[in-house]
């Protein structure tokens, strides 16, 4: 049977798994980067190579998800421990939608040399606003709860 400590600890091992894959695709973004030049056509408003600048926005997005990654980890922690409405857990979500957020607007920026790369900033700014919402849904529950805790 499925319990909630099942899924924490899937959730758990998928988000180690995900930190494990961000480490080894940092050392393999110039391969990335020569593939996608030579795999994809030149659509854009910039003609001529795109190997230097999708090897600067793959590492901007690379330290971007170590970042949502780590607050990943930080709020599964607290979940594990019974701290769900936590104001640190409203923190980690801020830091989770941002870094999706400018993870979308580098792939923008990417878009100006291969038009495709619109579709995953496309997903990423999106994803991120959802993640604001949640946010901004977690942050009055906080307020909520602490309100109760001082009501007698």
């Amino acid at each position: 049977m499925w319990t909630k400590t099942k899924s924490l600890i899937l959730s758990r091992i998928l988000a180690t798994a995900f930190t494990v894959l961000l480490v080894m695709i940092t050392f393999f973004v110039p391969f990335f980067a020569v593939w996608y030049d030579g795999a994809s056509e030149g659509y854009g408003l910039i003609s001529g190579s795109i190997v230097i600048p999708t090897c600067i926005i793959l590492y901007i997005c690379d330290a971007l998800a170590f970042a949502a990654v780590v607050a990943l980890h930080i709020l599964l922690r607290n979940i594990s421990v019974d701290r769900i409405f936590d104001a640190q857990n409203t923190k980690c979500l801020r830091i989770i939608s941002w870094a999706c957020i400018f993870a979308g607007f580098a792939f923008v920026v990417l878009g100006l040399w291969r038009m495709m790369c619109f579709i995953p900033a496309f997903f990423a700014i999106m994803f991120g606003l959802i993640m604001r919402v949640l946010k901004n849904v977690f942050e009055q529950a906080v307020e909520i709860k602490y309100e109760n805790d001082f009501t007698v």
